[in-house]
């Protein structure tokens, strides 16, 4: 507190705690008329309101969303991540919401808020995914003391509906990879072969480079992946897990890998140049024949998706559910949810929430062992 200026015109100065980007001490300031007394009464007050109203009484939901986002940033979160947070922070900047105060804002404008995205076609899901971001934030928000609670924790987002997984047959698994190889691109095979046989992401599988394959000991290790920003540019990033894992696979996944690394390195001399040793497994050699430039991912789901149309009974049949395929199978198999879960570089409480769907030979072997415990057998 000081003497603005005369008569008795005080300058009441409050910590605001630090800029979340510069790290830089934020301070606020009101002007009060009266005596030296009264002054510091008033501004024993204004630090309280500081406190209750957060540090940042101007600043609006979008805001802070803003802010939020480029503190995630700098933090490390990857680029396709950010890409997501800020299509959702648009979304909310230009509704009403994104232009109310952090302290004119409460759950019921959350609520309205999500009734209108809901109006305008989007999905249960996507709307929790604004809940979780815009819940994020304002829980940043308290840490940096901009806000007393966070309010959006006290909305109610639309509920997404639990929807039951098509988890194919081996037999529809087989047929699929059967057509891969007799497709008018046999490296489709490839693809879909190690997608089925190792349950790892479709960008997982486009980021595996043949230094992570181990032909002799039948092991690969996801070490990366790759994903295509909406400018179209691909990237190369950490695995979902943020963690290299080792996959062993099966002879026949091993010998399709050797002989489509032959025809790799064949096609490369033909155009006069060597295939990288550190080239992309499923790489785009029409690009660049040695081997540098990866497919993009959604070539792989426009591939499978045609494939479907030419095998009988595949066509509500998604590229992702070869993970929930192989998950299923290996559960069903008798492996425990640990050692599935570190194979497909899940969480344990995401692999028995999601992948735990049992398939009809293990439903039925269960009703069985059931009947014959009730019959006294």
């Amino acid at each position: 507190m000081r003497l603005k200026r005369q008569p008795d015109y005080w300058e009441l100065r409050a910590y605001a705690g630090r800029d979340p980007i510069t790290a830089r001490p934020r301070y606020v300031s009101r002007v009060f008329r009266g005596g030296k007394r009264d002054a510091g009464k008033a501004l024993s007050q204004f630090v309280a309101e500081i406190d209750v109203e957060g540090t940042q009484a101007d600043l609006s939901v979008s805001g802070l969303l803003g802010s939020h986002i480029d503190h995630l940033e700098q933090r490390g979160r990857g680029a396709r991540t950010i890409e997501g947070y800020r299509s959702i922070a648009r979304g909310v900047a230009v509704d009403r919401v994104g232009v109310r105060l952090l302290t004119d804002v409460g759950p019921k404008d959350f609520d309205d808020f999500y009734d209108r995205l809901r109006s305008k076609g989007l999905s249960a899901a996507t709307v929790q995914r604004y809940h979780s971001l815009l819940g994020g934030s304002f829980q940043q928000a308290m840490k940096w003391g901009w806000a007393s609670r966070n309010v959006v924790r006290l909305a109610t987002p639309p509920t997404v509906p639990r929807q039951s997984r098509t988890v194919p047959t081996p037999e529809l698994v087989a047929a699929l990879l059967r057509a891969a190889g007799e497709s008018r691109n046999p490296e489709n095979l490839v693809a879909f072969r190690l997608l089925a046989a190792t349950g790892a992401r479709r960008g997982e599988i486009c980021g595996l480079r043949w230094s992570s394959v181990d032909l002799k000991e039948r092991t690969i290790w996801i070490r990366h992946a790759v994903a295509r920003l909406v400018t179209g540019e691909l990237i190369q990033k950490d695995p979902k897990s943020h963690q290299t894992r080792q996959v062993s696979i099966d002879p026949t996944t091993c010998e399709i890998l050797r002989v489509h690394h032959e025809h790799q390195q064949s096609f490369a001399a033909q155009l006069g140049c060597e295939l990288s040793d550190d080239a992309f497994v499923i790489a785009d050699l029409i690009v660049d024949a040695t081997g540098d430039v990866p497919i993009r991912p959604d070539r792989l789901t426009q591939a499978f998706k045609r494939l479907t149309t030419r095998v009988p009974g595949a066509a509500a049949i998604r590229l992702h559910d070869l993970r929930h395929w192989y998950a299923t199978t290996q559960l069903d198999a008798g492996e425990s949810l640990p050692a599935v879960a570190a194979r497909i570089g899940d969480h344990v409480e995401t692999l028995a929430k999601v992948y735990a769907h049992r398939g009809q030979s293990s439903d039925r072997a269960a009703a069985d062992d059931l009947g014959a415990r009730l019959d006294g057998g």
